[in-house]
C-alpha cells in the first residue's frame, strides 16, 4: 500500500511539472488558461502554486480574486484583490486600475456599499472611464443618492451610441424599483442608428424594455433573418410577453437544438411552464440549466426555481432556496421582496 501512494504522488508530481510533455506553460499561465475556459477552482488551484512559486504574485492574486468572484465568493475575492494591491513590486497604473475595478465590483456585490464608493472614488481620481462611472453611478444609486447616480450615469452615456450602456442603466433602475427613470434612457438610445443584425437585436432589446413588443419582434426577427443567433432568445421572450407561449416554446426548443445545450434555452423552457403551471417539467428545466454551471444564467435560473417552488406551495424549500439565493447575490430587490412574502406563509 505504501509503494502505491509514492507511485501516486511522484505521478501528481509529474503531472505538476508537466509529465515530461513539452508544454512549458507556467503556472500562471495555466491558471490563465483555466480562467479563460471558466474552469474557475482550477485556475484557484493554478494561481495559488504561481504564488507559491513567487511567479507574477499580483497578477495571480488577480486571477485568483476574479476565479472567486465568477463563483460568488466575494469574501475570499475582497481578499485576493487587496492582496494583490499589496503584493505590486513596481508601479504599473493600468493594472492597478484593474485590480482596483474588481476590488470595488467584489465589495459591491457583497453589499459593502460605501467601500465600494471610496474605491471608485480612487479610480476617478487619476482616470475617467466609463465602467468607474457606471460602476460608480450603481453603488450612489443603490444607498439612495439619486442626484449623484444620475451624474454618473450621464457621464457614461455622454456621446455613446452603444445600445448596451443605455440598456445597463436602465436594468440598474429597474432593479432599484425605478423603471419610470430607467425609461428615459431607453428612449434616447432609440435615436441610436441601426445598419446592421447586432443593430437590430439591441435595437429589439430596448424595444422589449419598453413594452414596445411588436417593434421588438420586427427587429428580433430582422435580426434572426442575418443570422444573429441571440435574437432567438430574446425573440421567445418577447412571445411570453405577449402571452404566445407556444410560440416562445418553439422559439425556445429550436435555439437549444442549434446550440446544444443551453442554460438560457433551459430556462426559458422552464419559465414557459410556469406560465403554463407545469411546475414539475419547469424543475426539471432548471435543474438542466444549472447543471452546465453557466455563471452568466446562474442567477435567473436560481430565482426561477424559488417561483416554482412557491407556485408549488412548498414554501419551506422556497424559503431554504431564497436564503442560499440572497447569499451569493445580498442585493438582488426582487429576492429580498420574495424573502419577506415567504416569511408571511
Amino acid at each position: 500500500m505504501k509503494g502505491k501512494r509514492i507511485i501516486i504522488l511522484g505521478c501528481i508530481v509529474l503531472m505538476l511539472a508537466g509529465c515530461g510533455s513539452t508544454d512549458k506553460k507556467s503556472y500562471y499561465e495555466q491558471g490563465a488558461a483555466y480562467l479563460e475556459a471558466s474552469g474557475y477552482e482550477d485556475a484557484i488551484g493554478s494561481f495559488e502554486l504561481s504564488i507559491a512559486e513567487g511567479e507574477n504574485v499580483a497578477e495571480s492574486y488577480r486571477g485568483e480574486g476574479i476565479a472567486y468572484l465568477r463563483l460568488q465568493n466575494y469574501d475570499e475575492a475582497i481578499q485576493a484583490f487587496g492582496k494583490a494591491l499589496s503584493s505590486m513590486e513596481k508601479k504599473d497604473a493600468v493594472l492597478k486600475r484593474d485590480i482596483q475595478f474588481y476590488l470595488a465590483t467584489a465589495l459591491y456585490q457583497s453589499g459593502d456599499l460605501s467601500s465600494a464608493l471610496g474605491i471608485c472614488d480612487q479610480i476617478l481620481e487619476t482616470d475617467g472611464n466609463k465602467e468607474a462611472y457606471f460602476l460608480r453611478g450603481k453603488v450612489h444609486l443603490e444607498m439612495n443618492s439619486y442626484e449623484e447616480a444620475s451624474a454618473d450615469f450621464k457621464k457614461v452615456l455622454a456621446d455613446s451610441e452603444d445600445f448596451n450602456d443605455f440598456i445597463n442603466v436602465y436594468l440598474i433602475y429597474q432593479e432599484n424599483d425605478m423603471r419610470a427613470d430607467g425609461e428615459a434612457y431607453l428612449e434616447e438610445a432609440l435615436s441610436i442608428p441601426v445598419n446592421d443584425e447586432e443593430g437590430y437585436y439591441q435595437r429589439g432589446r430596448v424595444q422589449y424594455y419598453l413594452e414596445n413588443y411588436e417593434d421588438a419582434r420586427e427587429d428580433f426577427i430582422e435580426a434572426m433573418n442575418n443570422e444573429h443567433k441571440d435574437a432567438a432568445f430574446y425573440l421567445g421572450k418577447v412571445y411570453i410577453a405577449m402571452e404566445d407561449i407556444s410560440s416562445a416554446r418553439a422559439i425556445y426548443q429550436e435555439y437549444l437544438e442549434s446550440t446544444g445545450k443551453s442554460a438560457r434555452a433551459y430556462d426559458g423552457l422552464a419559465y414557459c411552464d410556469i406560465m403554463e403551471g407545469n411546475y414539475e417539467s419547469a424543475l426539471e428545466y432548471i435543474q438542466k440549466g444549472l447543471a452546465l454551471e453557466d455563471s452568466d444564467e446562474t442567477k435567473s435560473l436560481l430565482f426561477n426555481e424559488i417561483v416554482i417552488y412557491e407556485r408549488l406551495r412548498d414554501f419551506e424549500t422556497a424559503k431554504e432556496k431564497v436564503t442560499a439565493y440572497l447569499e451569493q447575490f445580498p442585493l438582488d430587490e426582487a429576492a429580498i421582496k420574495e424573502k419577506q412574502f415567504l416569511q408571511r406563509r
